[in-house]
C-alpha cells in the first residue's frame, strides 16, 4: 500500500499535463477554424475577358475624363482672368477691370453651356450602359458565389483601378480566382 499512497500524487500531475494538451489542442482547432481565406480576383482580366461590355464602361469613363478636363482648363482660365481681373482694381485701372470682368463673365456662361451640353452627353452615354449595369450586377453576384462555394470569406481586387499600386502585395496562386470568374460568367451560372 506504500506504494499506491506514493503513486497517487503522480496520477493528478499527468492527468493535469493531458488536461493542458487537449486544452493546448483544442485552442489550436478552434483557432485553425477562425482563419479568414481571402482570394484575389483580376478585375481587368474579367473585364477583358469580356471586351463588349468592358468597351462600353471604358469608352464612358474615357468620356467623362476627357469632359472634366476640358472643364478644369476652361475654370483654370477664370480664376486666371478674375486673379487678373482683381490685380487691376487693386492698381485702380478700372478700364482693364471692367474688360475682365465682362470677359468672366462671358467664359463662365460659356463654361455652364458646355458642361451641360456635355452632362447631357454623359447622361446618354450612361442610360446606354444600363445594359452593362446588368452584367456588372451579375459580376458582383458571380464573384460571391464563387467565394462562398470555394469558402473565402474575403475577395480582394488584385489591381485597383488607377493601376498605381496593388491592393494586394503577394498571394498564392491558389487563393485567385479570376479564372473561375470568367469560367462561371462564360457558362451563364
Amino acid at each position: 500500500m506504500p506504494r499506491s499512497r506514493m503513486a497517487s500524487p503522480r496520477r493528478p500531475a499527468l492527468l493535469l499535463i493531458i488536461i493542458a494538451v487537449l486544452s493546448i489542442s483544442s485552442a489550436q482547432a478552434l483557432f485553425a477554424q477562425q482563419i479568414t481565406r481571402v482570394a484575389v480576383l483580376d478585375l481587368a482580366r474579367v473585364m477583358a475577358a469580356f471586351p463588349k461590355n468592358a468597351a462600353a464602361i471604358k469608352n464612358f469613363e474615357t468620356r467623362k475624363a476627357e469632359v472634366q478636363a476640358e472643364i478644369d482648363k476652361r475654370a483654370a482660365e477664370i480664376r486666371n482672368l478674375q486673379a487678373r481681373k482683381i490685380e487691376a482694381e487693386a492698381e485702380s485701372d478700372f478700364a482693364t477691370a471692367q474688360i475682365l470682368s465682362a470677359q468672366v463673365a462671358e467664359l463662365t456662361a460659356s463654361l455652364k453651356e458646355y458642361a451641360n451640353a456635355r452632362q447631357n452627353e454623359l447622361d446618354l452615354l450612361a442610360k446606354a450602359l444600363s445594359s452593362n449595369a446588368s452584367f456588372l450586377m451579375k459580376l458582383n453576384d458571380t464573384i460571391a458565389r464563387v467565394a462562398e462555394a470555394e469558402g473565402y470569406s474575403l475577395v480582394l481586387s488584385l489591381k485597383p483601378q488607377d493601376q498605381t499600386s496593388a491592393i494586394v502585395l503577394w498571394n498564392s496562386p491558389s487563393v485567385d480566382i479570376t479564372d473561375k470568374v470568367i469560367q462561371a460568367l462564360s457558362s451563364g451560372n
